[in-house]
């Protein structure tokens, strides 16, 4: 009988910590995922930003013909 609650209290201990490495992984996805969009708009801005300077660049060479 004690050998069972052994294994029970085991097979518990087991658990707690495979739930406690799932539950480390979501947040480390999570983390990867919001720097990901953060990346990805800032990556956005500096692309309008060229744009616009490409576009700046492109009406001085007009202004000056």
């Amino acid at each position: 009988m004690m050998l069972i609650v052994h294994w029970l209290s085991e097979i518990g201990a087991i658990l707690w910590a495979l739930a406690s490495v799932v539950i480390v992984l979501a947040k480390l996805i999570s983390a990867i995922t919001y720097c990901e969009l953060k990346l990805v708009a800032m990556l956005d801005s500096a692309f309008k930003v060229k744009k616009a300077w490409k576009k700046l660049k492109d009406g001085k060479r007009k202004n000056r013909q």
